[in-house]
């Protein structure tokens, strides 16, 4: 397999969909124990949530209060922050091949960018630490490519506190436009998780990077956008 880079966010979703579909026990605490072990190691920074609740008989799963801590060499401030991300199963096929998510929905998550004088980012060093060493997420115990269908995928009410070095003291705030998509995998007949992942997030890190430099915030992301973006694509 080729190499993966996968997007905080599409990380973690990937995770949490991996982890519902193989275990059937103690799903709530073995969930949010993967999610903040393997999250961090992947993202090389800490990832903690305050709860996590899955209910197979409703079909839903969903995670509250998960926070993404800044990457070294800046501030202490979390990079990302959300009150909850939810999920809608296709419990028929829980036990099948092909895992089908009804929707994904995330909702008002804070994200915090952070520019430097040279035009990297706090986003960038996130998706330098994810490619110099992804972990296997998307593979089950068995080394099998595990495949997974998602109706929808909803962003929306995201709001980014934007700084750079090169405007000392100043933050802007920037809503993000509401992101959707639809039909991941359906045409393949579902897809791998790093299919997911680079799908969701080369959507995530286009609107967040794209918004910070509309904003003025730094004058070199514009032309760093086309390098990030193709990062996500892999080999």
């Amino acid at each position: 397999m080729g190499k993966k880079v996968l997007i905080g966010v599409g990380v973690i979703i990937v995770l949490l969909l991996v982890i519902v579909w193989q275990v059937g026990s103690n799903l709530d605490k073995i969930v949010a124990g993967v999610i903040e072990d393997v999250g961090s190691d992947v993202l090389k920074t800490s990832v903690s949530v305050s709860g996590v609740e899955i209910d197979l008989k409703g079909a839903k799963a969903g995670i509250a209060g998960m926070t993404i801590a800044n990457p070294k060499g800046y501030s202490r401030a979390n990079l990302f922050e959300l009150e909850g991300i939810s999920v809608d199963l296709d419990i028929k096929t829980v036990t099948q091949d092909v895992l089908v998510i009804k929707a994904i929905y995330i909702q008002n998550p804070k994200i915090l960018f952070e520019g430097n004088a040279s035009g990297g980012s706090n986003m960038q060093t996130l998706l330098d630490n994810i490619e110099s060493g992804a972990s296997d997420g998307d593979v089950a115990a068995s080394g099998e490519a595990m495949k997974m269908i998602i109706d929808r995928f909803e962003f929306s009410g995201g709001l980014v506190k934007a700084s750079s070095e090169m405007k000392p003291g100043e933050v802007m705030d920037i809503k993000l436009p509401a992101i959707k998509i639809s039909g991941i995998g359906r045409a393949q007949g579902g897809v791998t998780a790093d299919v997911v992942a680079q799908k969701i997030g080369k959507e995530l890190v286009s609107e967040i990077i794209s918004a910070a430099a509309k904003a003025g915030v730094n004058k070199a992301l514009e032309e760093k956008k086309k390098g990030l973006l193709d990062k996500l694509k892999g080999d």
